[in-house]
């Protein structure tokens, strides 16, 4: 892309002006620390600025456990990102996002055009970030109804009622 379009909606059918909304959704190395993440959203904070692009919304989900493992790590740091670009942010964002070693993977969803980017504004403070690196409580295990087994008995086709099923 050329100097004049870096940041913009390149579409014949965009408004004039507007930007796209996306969401991706990271999963980080469970052994990342609070200044990895502090230095990964800042690292991409910089990204977004040199495209003109503007972060809406992060948020840390916390550390899940992963349907099956990723890069041999069963678990793994969940952060939701809602961002406003144009039509290179993207690329550039998971540019970054596979050079970086704490990243195991990520997904990125274009949600709405032609956003006004002054009707969307961001809710990003310093105080949000420090929030961010901070991992939520962990929630509590509900534990689980204890169930009385019952004896039941199955009738076989010869009449006896003496055989049990557990």
């Amino acid at each position: 892309m050329s100097e004049s379009t870096v940041g913009q909606v390149v579409s014949v059918q965009s408004r004039k002006g507007t930007k796209r909304e996306y969401e991706t959704v990271i999963i980080l190395r469970p052994n990342v620390n609070k200044n990895g993440i502090l230095e990964l959203v800042h690292k991409m904070q910089g990204v977004f600025e040199k495209y003109g692009a503007r972060l809406i919304k992060i948020e840390n989900w916390g550390s899940r456990t992963l349907a099956f493992p990723i890069k041999r790590s069963p678990t793994g740091i969940y952060l939701y990102w809602r961002f406003l670009g144009g039509s290179d942010i993207v690329h550039e964002f998971e540019r970054n996002l596979q050079i970086s070693e704490s990243v195991l993977r990520y997904y990125t969803v274009r949600l709405e055009d032609d956003v006004d980017p002054d009707a969307r504004p961001s809710e990003i403070t310093e105080d949000l970030l420090q929030a961010v690196a901070e991992p939520p409580p962990e929630p509590e295990p509900q534990p689980e109804p204890v169930r009385e087994e019952e004896d039941r008995f199955v009738s076989d086709d010869d009449g006896d009622d003496d055989e049990r099923r557990r």
